[in-house]
C-alpha cells in the first residue's frame, strides 16, 4: 500500500530505512513529503523522499522564470527493499500525480553512476544509480551536472561530509574543526547524471514547460553496473595525507 507522509509524519522511520538502504548512507533532515510503500505490518518498504533543492542556485539554474521556482521539485533520495521493480514504478507515477495535486511542475534530481558505499574498515564499490529506473519512468536524461569536487574527508578512518550542519568543511579549515585527528584524507566526487521530469496532463502543457527549463533532453547512453567489490583499506600510511598539527 501507498501512502503520502507529510513532513514530519514517520520521520525516524523513513531516516533509518534511508540510511540503511540508500548507498549514500545520509539523508536531509528536512524534507516537504514522502511517498512511502508499507506492508501489512505497516513497517516502511520503500520510500521517495521529495523536497527544496539542496541550494537556491539549484532551482535558479533551472527555471527560466524566477517566479516558476516554487514549481521545482526535488528528489532527495529513493530507494526500496524487498519490492520488486514494478512497485517501485507504481510509487514513482502515484507520488507524480499527488505532485501534480500540490501544483508542480518538474521534479529534479542527480544519480552518481561513481557511488560507492563505505562501512566500517571495508570499502563496498558499487554502480551506484545508473539511471535506468528514471529513464524507464520517462524522466528526461539531461546530461551531466558538476565537476569533480571535493565531497568530504576521510578522518581517522571514518567518511565525514563536507556539509556539517551550518558548517562546511574545507581543505583550508578542517584542522581547525578536527585539531586532534591523526590523519586527514580528501575525497572527492565524480560528476553526476543529471534527470527531470516534466509533470503535465497534456503534451500542449508539456511542450510549454520543456520550453520554460534551461537544460535539454540529451541522449541516455545505459551504463552498466559493475559487479559489487568488498575491499580492505591499505594501512593509512599508504595513502597520500594531509598531516594535522
Amino acid at each position: 500500500m501507498m501512502i503520502e507522509l507529510p513532513y514530519p509524519e514517520r520521520k525516524d522511520d523513513i531516516l533509518r530505512g534511508t540510511r540503511k538502504h540508500h548507498f549514500s548512507r545520509s539523508c536531509s533532515g528536512v524534507w516537504q513529503v514522502a511517498y512511502c510503500i508499507v506492508n501489512d505490518r505497516e513497517k516502511i518498504q520503500a520510500a521517495i523522499i521529495y523536497g527544496q533543492a539542496p541550494y537556491p542556485s539549484v532551482s535558479r539554474a533551472f527555471c527560466i522564470r524566477p517566479e516558476d521556482i516554487p514549481k521545482h521539485m526535488w528528489v532527495q533520495r529513493m530507494w526500496g527493499a524487498g519490492i520488486s521493480r514494478t512497485q517501485l514504478d507504481h510509487l514513482i507515477a502515484c507520488s507524480h500525480k499527488c505532485l501534480a495535486a500540490r501544483g508542480m511542475w518538474w521534479i529534479h534530481t542527480l544519480t552518481n553512476p561513481h557511488a560507492y558505499v563505505i562501512d566500517g574498515p571495508m570499502r563496498l564499490r558499487s554502480g551506484g544509480y545508473t539511471g535506468a529506473t528514471y529513464h524507464r519512468n520517462d524522466y528526461l536524461y539531461l546530461g551531466w551536472a558538476g565537476r569533480k569536487a571535493l565531497s568530504g574527508f576521510l578522518i581517522d578512518n571514518r567518511p565525514v561530509h563536507k556539509r556539517q550542519g551550518k558548517i562546511t568543511l574545507t581543505l583550508s579549515n578542517v584542522h581547525d574543526h578536527y585539531p586532534h585527528a591523526r590523519s586527514i584524507r580528501p575525497l572527492h566526487q565524480q560528476k553526476k547524471q543529471r534527470w527531470a521530469y516534466i509533470i503535465a496532463s497534456t503534451p500542449q502543457e508539456r511542450q510549454q514547460r520543456l520550453l520554460l527549463m534551461k537544460y535539454r533532453q540529451q541522449l541516455y547512453e545505459p551504463l552498466r553496473q559493475p559487479r559489487l567489490l568488498a575491499e580492505l583499506f591499505p594501512p593509512m600510511s599508504w595513502y597520500p595525507q594531509l598531516q594535522t598539527t
